[in-house]
């Protein structure tokens, strides 16, 4: 077809994120047959002998942890060649990212504070806050914070996720968690735009920072100042200020959401797909929800179908304002082609979608959906999740380690951090009515 760019498939992260969870899940897929080629990868479970830190399938649990930094290491160097990294700088920043996440997660399953804390998931907080103290303290080196690649380590987790998705629980909840997205985001667009207008934000910075808070983060940040051809400093302070409060939002949001829906963690983890603006952030929010209330997945899952809800809406919101700024506003540069749907589409949505239809497929050839989840239960348990985990903490270090308070005293962002907060606030509120209004 005339006109597309398919170099977009070698040459995005986006992309990346799916090629690199479906070579994850392929490897994962003969655990159905009993053949655990993933086997070897490490779990941490609660522990209070240091023999039982470690797990894994076959082999020294140890041995395996090293042989995971280099698989993993050599499994994401092509994203290199795209993303600026030099591969020895990448080599040791991974080496610092792999060990440090591994510690934080080891040190987090130790029984008498998994029994304090309620769950093993506190790792994800202490990552976060691990990486917010040590580059607000010392000048990190460039190699270590370009291997910081949250984006990308989100977006393989959560294709990697949907391998614990069948499509039972994502066509059940499915319904629900689109009404809720779609009673959301509008209304939280709407009312961002008129707050930054009415405290004296420009045309163009309002509807980036209305598309940051509400709809889905930095994505649909950038998406929005592309679309409507904003100065790109618009993009870069949005998604400094979204990136700083998702850090705040999810040591904080966690503990609400399990106070305030005890019982209901399906409400609670799409309370924070609806508030916590990064996917990052919001798939973890997820993850200590679970934690904290025992949920077994239901309020993670929750989270990230809430997100891609969300997600899948970028390209749409894109191509809408950049037609409104063309017709409206005169912006005749602004592209307004439907081409722009699939372009500004979140790619790793369709990995999501791909892991969780292919187990669907074969879950679906047994008599009863219990039965067909325990069969594929090993490809799961021995293959991506154990992957899965460590990618959220690669995350949550990752988020910490690009969290730099200094950055709104160094570009001057007092009244769209105000604007932000504002809409941020608003966006919590009207998300918790709206999670407690279908699920609660």
């Amino acid at each position: 077809m005339a006109g597309i760019d398919w170099s977009s498939l070698w040459k995005k992260e986006d992309w990346w994120a799916v090629w690199i969870g479906l070579a994850i899940f392929a490897l994962s897929l003969p655990s159905y047959f009993g053949i655990f080629l993933l086997g070897w990868i490490p779990t941490a479970k609660p522990w209070s002998d240091a023999s039982q830190i470690l797990a894994t399938k076959m082999f020294n649990p140890w041995i395996g942890l090293v042989a995971s930094f280099f698989f993993l290491a050599l499994l994401l160097t092509p994203v290199l060649k795209f993303n600026g990294v030099k591969p020895k700088d990448w080599f040791r920043g991974f080496f610092v990212i792999f060990f440090s996440s591994w510690a934080i997660w080891i040190l987090s399953n130790y029984a008498p504070l998994v029994k304090v804390a309620g769950s093993a998931e506190v790792g994800f907080i202490i990552a976060l806050s691990v990486g917010i103290i040590v580059t607000n303290w010392i000048r990190l080196p460039s190699w270590l914070k370009d291997s910081a690649r949250g984006e990308l380590f989100i977006k393989i987790a959560i294709v990697l996720l949907g391998a614990k998705i069948l499509l039972t629980s994502f066509v059940t909840n499915a319904p629900g968690i689109l009404a809720a997205a779609l009673l959301s985001f509008p209304v939280v667009w709407i009312i961002a735009f008129l707050i930054s207008r009415r405290m004296g934000l420009d045309r163009d910075f309002a509807a980036t920072l209305s598309s940051g808070v509400g709809v889905c983060g930095v994505s649909a940040a950038i998406a929005t100042a592309a679309a409507i051809e904003a100065p790109a400093i618009y993009s870069t302070v949005i998604s400094s200020i979204i990136v700083i409060f998702a850090a705040v939002e999810i040591v904080v949001m966690p503990f609400v959401a399990a106070y305030v829906f005890p019982a209901h963690a399906t409400a609670a983890g799409v309370w924070m797909g609806l508030s916590v603006k990064t996917d990052g952030a919001a798939s973890a929010s997820g993850s200590i929800v679970d934690g904290l209330l025992n949920a077994n997945g239901a309020a993670l899952n929750s989270a990230v179908m809430t997100k891609v809800m969300i997600d899948v809406w970028i390209g749409v919101i894109a191509f809408l304002l950049a037609a409104v700024w063309a017709y409206r506003f005169g912006k005749t540069g602004a592209n307004a082609s439907p081409r722009v749907l699939w372009y500004r589409f979140p790619k790793f949505v369709l990995g999501y979608i791909a892991t969780s239809a292919a187990l669907s497929a074969i879950a679906f050839t047994y008599p009863s959906v219990a039965a067909g989840a325990r069969a594929v239960a090993p490809v799961v348990s021995f293959g991506t999740d154990p992957l899965r985990v460590a990618f959220f903490m690669f995350t949550f270090l990752a988020i910490g380690l690009n969290t730099r308070f200094s950055r709104f005293k160094e570009i001057g962002i007092r009244t769209p951090a105000a604007v932000y907060a504002i809409s941020l606030l608003i966006a919590i509120i009207w998300g918790g009515f709206i999670s407690y209004l279908f699920f609660g």
